[in-house]
């Protein structure tokens, strides 16, 4: 560790940085106001500091590091000794993003069925695979045949089985519910797709149509279709995965933000009607990830990964978010329903 009277500059490592007890102090704090994620900065540690002008595309500009560095020196030339900011030097540093480990709850899912849907890649692989390594039988579902493949054939240790289907066809759905039979204790509705952020008066019928088809009209469908197996032992739990543009109408274009409007009012009415029967319907907001929503309109989705600010890595983003999605299909979740969970790191706070 540099010497903490040691001062610090623009070209100083961004580790020395994060080193230094009063650099770190005051670069987390900027990258706070700016980022949702300041722990990406442990995985470029050994660039200068002057290269996240360019690396956040301007989100920090030079005369943020300038202001930046002249905060810091200041403050290690003459360190706070007041008592409502002593406390904050000197800080600790938060965990690099990627050595947070997945927390495994053994038997947590014994003798339960849970279908998750969109389970080949992304949020809804990491739910699949975290139900299944908790004890739980899968019913995962996707709709591309390579990926099912792929999930099947990679983790043949676990009980995890598999469907092709199209949760926004009646025919899909048909499918998925001859395969629950009737045992049902979970649904995770987590496939969607994107739009390319096109204005309402620009909007086609074919995007406005396309997006509330697998968005809203998929996950009615399917829970309309599942929800008789959980009335019928009086118990179940359903995940819809919403977006930050449910909340908000500055994430994505007209169709998206309301096809996750749509979501959350879904999921408030059926947690209102159903909960005094015994289930419950939660859902969760994530942060954007790595892992690309399906699309054909040429949104960020089809264009590849949707981008994210964080430098962890696409299977953490992922088992992230799917950390809070098992717990609300869990047990441990008995008393929580219309719940609209942020699992974004703060992003939507911002």
């Amino acid at each position: 560790m540099p010497d903490p009277v040691q001062h610090l500059s623009a070209e100083s490592l961004i580790g020395d940085w994060l080193d230094h007890p009063t650099g770190r102090t005051v670069l987390i704090d900027l990258l706070a106001r700016r980022s949702p994620d300041a722990r990406a900065l442990y995985a470029i540690r050994m660039l200068p500091l002057s290269t996240l002008a360019t690396l956040s595309n301007g989100v920090i500009t030079t005369e943020h590091l300038d202001l930046m560095v002249e905060a810091a020196n200041r403050l290690i030339d003459q360190p706070s000794v007041h008592p409502a900011t002593a406390h904050l030097f000197p800080s600790a540093p938060p965990p690099a993003p990627n050595d947070w480990r997945e927390p495994l709850v053994e038997g947590r899912f014994d003798g339960k069925t849970v279908v998750v849907t969109g389970a080949g890649s992304g949020i809804g692989r990491a739910t699949a695979l975290r139900v299944a390594r908790e004890g739980g039988r899968v019913l995962a579902v996707d709709l591309s045949t390579l990926r099912m493949e792929a999930l099947l054939e990679r983790n043949q240790d676990l009980d995890v089985s598999g469907v092709v289907a199209d949760i926004s066809t009646q025919s899909g759905v048909d499918k998925i519910a001859a395969e629950v039979g009737n045992r049902l204790d979970g649904l995770a509705i987590v496939a969607g797709i994107a739009d390319d952020m096109v204005a309402l008066h620009e909007v086609e019928d074919e995007l406005w149509e396309s997006v509330f088809r697998i968005n809203v009209d998929g996950p009615f469908r399917l829970s309309r279709a599942l929800i008789p197996v959980m009335l019928s032992r009086g118990s179940g739990s359903i995940i819809n995965v919403s977006s930050q543009a449910g909340l908000r109408g500055s994430i994505a274009g007209a169709a998206y933000t309301a096809s996750k409007h749509a979501v959350i009012g879904l999921t408030r009415s059926a947690a209102f009607i159903y909960s005094p029967r015994g289930i419950r319907v939660n859902a969760v907001i994530p942060r954007p990830t790595k892992v690309a929503l399906e699309s054909n309109y040429g949104s960020l989705g089809g264009a590849g990964p949707v981008p994210s600010l964080s430098l962890t890595s696409p299977d953490i983003e992922s088992a992230q978010i799917a950390s809070p999605m098992t717990y609300l299909l869990s047990d441990d979740a008995a008393n929580v329903t219309g719940a609209i969970l942020p699992a974004d790191e703060g992003w939507g706070i911002a």
